[in-house]
């Protein structure tokens, strides 16, 4: 097989030297799942010599992987502490082609003081250093989710979303940013007028990570072997806006009508919800006779074999939390997924038959309807999806 090198071709007479801000694979959190594919992908481009990584410090039980030679790890700073986070200006110093930064409101912790930091460093760099190499890759914006739906309902986050918004307005309108779903785009646009804000197609994405590090990019296809179990898995970044009792409910009424299934879940605790926990454990035990497993966090290499050994996957949050990795990792391994009928999900399975969009008063007879007729697949193209999710990518650095 030809290496995807083979497919891409330089885009400029000079090569490249990026540097990336923000979650890697083995440092930080729930940003890495788009920072690390997003990084693995650019390093396959023969226009780039070195991508140098800004992220957080080591995290606890990091999993044993390969990098890409031209990737180099620079741990900078630490989750919550905005002076480390500052010291990131240090970048005005340094002879970099394209920086990207990797966002959301909360992408540097709990700390609000931190993340306001976080936000701050590339609108220091672009106005007060005059660089305009800088790119962002936003996630989740005050202008394009109901931030009370996601969990941030007090009093002192309302007023925290205001200064925000005016904080994203300004780094909008002159920096060049790039969203995963063009209803954001549209959005954005409907609320502050003419920006710098562009879509970028994020299909299957977050699957890529896993992909590479089981070193199945180059493989055509990979073959299914069938056995007698179905298999349902609920997987993510558990808390209070992704409704694990709706599911755990629907399926407990599906085994009483007799049903067959196993039911796997997987994923941790998202640390921006840490009271949830208590909850979470709560719904475990309560619905531990329809439990088969419970995985906890899985690492990214697992991940392989984890959506591979599924069947259906179901996604029964109240709000989506913006452009979902579960949904592009269920579409790369071509899983019947079951979700609430959102835009946001609405946009990302155009065109995908075997997602199926209902109604939360519908889900229950929605997920029978297709347990029922279920036909499993029997084989996954692998290498088509990365070579698409490649040349999406090629947009980061035009």
């Amino acid at each position: 097989m030809d290496n995807l090198n083979n497919h891409m071709k330089s885009i400029t007479a000079k090569n490249l030297n990026i540097a990336y801000v923000g979650d890697f694979v083995n440092h930080g959190k729930s940003l890495a799942t788009t920072g690390t594919p997003i990084l693995l992908l650019l390093s396959e481009f023969t226009n780039i010599d070195t991508i140098d990584i800004y992220c957080p410090f080591l995290n606890e039980n990091p999993e044993q992987i390969k990098l890409p030679s031209k990737i180099k790890v620079i741990e900078s700073y630490k989750y919550d502490d905005a002076f480390s986070i500052l010291k990131l200006i240090k970048l005005r110093k340094l002879n970099y082609d394209k920086i990207i930064f990797n966002l959301m409101p909360t992408a540097y912790g709990n700390s609000n003081i931190a993340n306001m930091f976080g936000l701050l460093i590339p609108l220091i760099l672009n106005k007060l250093f005059k660089m305009k190499n800088i790119v962002l890759v936003y996630h989740n914006s005050t202008f394009t989710n109901d931030i009370r739906k996601l969990g941030y309902n007090t009093f002192y986050d309302k007023i925290r979303g205001l200064i925000l918004s005016q904080i994203e307005k300004i780094l909008f309108k002159n920096i060049d940013t790039y969203v995963f779903l063009q209803l954001y785009k549209k959005r954005i646009d409907e609320k502050i007028g003419k920006n710098k804000v562009r879509y970028l197609n994020g299909r299957y994405l977050e699957a890529v990570t896993s992909i590479y590090f089981n070193n199945l990019k180059d493989n055509d296809k990979i073959i299914i072997n069938d056995d007698s179990d179905i298999k349902i898995l609920l997987h993510g970044s558990w808390g209070p806006q992704k409704n694990l009792e709706l599911a755990l409910k629907i399926l407990y009424n599906l085994k009483i009508k007799g049903l067959s299934f196993k039911l796997r879940i997987s994923g941790g605790i998202n640390h921006h919800f840490p009271s949830y926990e208590a909850k979470f454990k709560d719904l475990l035990s309560k619905y531990s006779i329809i439990i088969d497993s419970y995985l906890g966090y899985v690492k990214e290499k697992d991940i392989y074999s984890l959506f591979v050994d599924t069947d259906l996957i179901i996604l029964p949050y109240n709000t989506p939390g913006g452009h979902s990795g579960v949904l592009e990792q269920a579409m790369f391994y071509e899983i019947p997924t079951v979700a609430i009928d959102f835009p946001e999900y609405k946009e990302q399975s155009e065109n995908v038959d075997f997602v199926t969009l209902t109604s939360e008063e519908n889900l229950e007879k929605t997920v029978e309807e297709i347990l029922l007729k279920l036909k499993r697949r029997k084989e996954i193209k692998i290498k088509s999806k990365i070579i698409e999710t490649m040349n999406n990518m090629r947009e980061l650095i035009l």
